[in-house]
């Protein structure tokens, strides 16, 4: 399934940075199917957490949103949390 892939794909990208602990919880809830639960708990500890995301990485995390219907402030917040792609 390509959002599966595109979910996954986003978790091994934050995993060179973001805390694994973060990241692992993400990737237990793409596992059991729970892709929407598993994005907005990613999307609003990453804000609370304030942790520094690229900005390739915002784009992909605000069109998996946008394709699973989330609409929540944590997303629209992480703008607030880019850095220069690298």
């Amino acid at each position: 399934m390509a959002l599966e892939r595109d979910l996954r794909r986003l978790a091994d990208d934050l995993g060179t940075h973001i805390g694994a602990e973060l990241v692992a919880e993400f990737v237990e809830f793409v596992d059991v199917g729970e892709y929407g639960v598993g994005l907005e708990i990613l999307c609003d500890r990453l804000s609370d957490d304030a942790e520094p995301l690229l900005r390739r990485e915002i784009v992909a995390i605000r069109a998996l949103a946008d394709a699973m219907g989330i609409d929540r402030p944590s997303v629209a917040d992480l703008s607030e949390l880019a850095v220069e792609d690298q």
